[in-house]
């Protein structure tokens, strides 16, 4: 090989190596490159998007409560004694006069005979002193007793007929006490609570049962002062009680004049239309009732799903310029279907809201809305 041929060699052979050299630096310092950050822009369609419209909803009240008897009474012992029958159960039906329970009156028996002695004896005095008067009525005419004498005896025909009455009294108020011994139902109903067992002691004014008349209820519930503006008593409503299949109709009956001071909410009273006649429906069953109202007033409205609660605040998301936006609003009243509901301040009617809850939203992320 000459001289030449060397030489083209060698060049060769450095020219591959620069070439080679520059190509594993420019490979080894392309990671440490500063790199231009990714813009990321959320997407979203036409229809998850919306604008807040000016309309008029109508209103609903929603009015959650109990089925409570306007009839009931609690039965207590008229006197003391031992409770000598139990003649009823919980649960058990009675009627009016019906006898529920007796106690002991041995006692009371014994004790009323001796007031009708009492009585027999006063009256057979008042008697003899009624014929002495008489008596002594003809004597002052024939000058034979004083008129001193005849005013002593009226004074003892008087004494004697206050005996008569005060005996005649004892008599009738141990013969109540004896009739008040079997204690009766005051109306047809039901047997809701027995708090004694067979044998107890009985004090005056003791609670013995607890009664119910099934058929004589009504529906209370307790709604915001702000909805009860728009109830009245004579407003028709329909009641779905629990585990009751055909709504019940009922009519608003009375209204508290006052919130309740725990709940700070209005006591309403609804009537039920039709007597109870059927065992499904009975004191206790919860029950939820709505009336429908128009609303008069215009106003800004969004669904309701595009408002978010997040710390006690109410949100929707604003897009402006591409932007997303976090904005709090206030909130009114919601429409009957509760889809709609009224907003006060935060947003304007051009503002573009997202009209669904989507997870994962940041404030400040780009947004782009494709139709």
């Amino acid at each position: 090989m000459n001289f030449t041929s060397r030489a083209s060699h060698w060049m060769l052979l450095t020219l591959v190596l620069v070439i080679g050299g520059g190509a594993f630096y420019a490979l080894k310092h392309r990671d440490k490159a500063p790199q231009q950050a990714e813009v990321i822009v959320k997407v979203f369609q036409a229809n998850e998007v919306t604008r807040p419209q000016l309309k008029a909803l109508s209103g609903q009240v929603d009015m959650s409560g109990v089925l409570i008897a306007t009839e009931l009474a609690t039965v207590r012992s008229k006197v003391a004694g031992a409770l000598m029958r139990l003649n009823v159960a919980e649960g058990q039906l009675v009627q009016k006069g019906q006898v529920l329970a007796e106690l002991d009156v041995r006692d009371l028996i014994s004790r009323t005979d001796e007031r009708q002695a009492a009585v027999v004896a006063a009256q057979r005095n008042h008697q003899l002193s009624l014929v002495q008067h008489k008596a002594n009525e003809d004597l002052v005419r024939q000058s034979f007793i004083s008129e001193t004498a005849l005013a002593a005896s009226q004074a003892n025909l008087a004494s004697q007929l206050a005996q008569l009455k005060a005996a005649e009294t004892a008599q009738l108020a141990h013969s109540k006490q004896l009739a008040d011994a079997a204690i009766t139902a005051p109306f047809d109903g039901v047997v809701a609570r027995r708090m004694v067992t067979l044998g107890e002691k009985l004090s005056i004014d003791q609670e013995v049962f607890h009664l119910v008349n099934p058929r004589r209820l009504e529906f209370k519930t307790m709604v915001d002062s702000a909805a009860g503006q728009f109830l009245k008593p004579g407003l028709q409503v329909q009641i779905q009680f629990e585990a009751v299949a055909t709504p019940v109709q009922g009519r608003i009956d009375r209204i508290g004049p006052g919130n309740d001071l725990g709940t700070r909410a209005l006591p309403v009273y609804v009537s039920l239309a039709e007597p109870v006649t059927t065992s499904s429906i009975r004191p206790g069953l919860m029950g939820l009732a709505h009336h429908v109202y128009a609303l008069a007033q215009e106003g800004l409205t969004l669904p309701v799903a595009a408002v978010q609660e997040e710390g006690g605040k109410s949100i929707v998301w604003v897009i402006h310029d591409g932007i997303l936006k976090r904005q709090t609003v206030s909130l009114g009243l919601k429409d009957a279907a509760g889809s709609h509901v009224y907003i006060l301040d935060g947003i304007k009617a051009s503002d573009t809201v997202l009209a669904l809850r989507f997870e994962g939203l940041k404030e400040g992320l780009r947004v782009e809305v494709k139709p």
